[in-house]
């Protein structure tokens, strides 16, 4: 059942590393600013985040709808898109490292993106999940800044630390919130995963050992 592939990702901690890497992030992160351009992040919010699309409804960069409140996009629309219409990948996704970091995952992937806080960016309090329909997880790699002071990232009462490039599990069904305090962005990359046995074990099989 889903409950029981997600609680094997769960029981391991509510977030920790693989040894799954994305190489040189400060590198990747250089090509990404210099090639593309970010995107406001849900531009119905005046709030500083930015995205730029890994995967998207056509494999384009404009955000839309994939950065936007699908809620809201679709009220206005008339559309029912959900988080798993988002599979094409975009040209981001053409950087040799961080194919080969996910690619054993690749078509499990759906509504994927790089995730820029510029100061003072910030997500509240929430949750990804909702009752009884968990079917998906997170897995983030943060590329920039996402460390305190500068940066914190909470899940429940505990601040998070990270190692900047490795490929991490978050549970995301723990209220969790974060908030950029410094005058740098903060990066990351936010995958949407598909629960399955495969993606499970690409996770449990490849826990990095404290």
């Amino acid at each position: 059942s889903n409950l029981m592939l997600y609680s094997y990702l769960t029981v391991y901690g509510s977030m920790y590393e693989t040894k799954h890497k994305l190489k040189n992030p400060d590198k990747f992160l250089s090509w990404t600013e210099d090639n593309f351009d970010y995107v406001k992040y849900n531009p119905r919010k005046d709030i500083n985040r930015y995205g730029l699309s890994i995967t998207s409804l056509d494999g384009g960069l404009s955000g839309r709808p994939d950065l936007d409140s699908l809620l809201e996009y679709n009220k206005e629309n008339n559309t029912k898109y959900t988080e798993r219409d988002f599979t094409n990948f975009t040209p981001v996704y053409e950087y040799e490292d961080l194919k080969s970091c996910i690619a054993p995952i690749e078509k499990d992937i759906f509504r994927s993106h790089i995730l820029k806080l510029d100061p003072g960016g910030y997500f509240p309090p929430h949750r990804d999940f909702h009752g009884m329909n968990i079917d998906s997880f997170r897995i983030i790699i943060p590329l920039s800044n996402m460390n305190p002071p500068s940066f914190t990232f909470i899940i429940e009462d505990k601040i998070q630390y990270w190692k900047m490039g490795s490929l991490y599990f978050v549970d995301t069904a723990k209220m969790h919130y974060l908030f950029n305090s410094c005058f740098e962005p903060t990066y990351m990359i936010v995958f949407n995963v598909d629960l399955n046995e495969n993606t499970v074990n690409f996770i449990t099989q490849n826990m990095k050992i404290q």
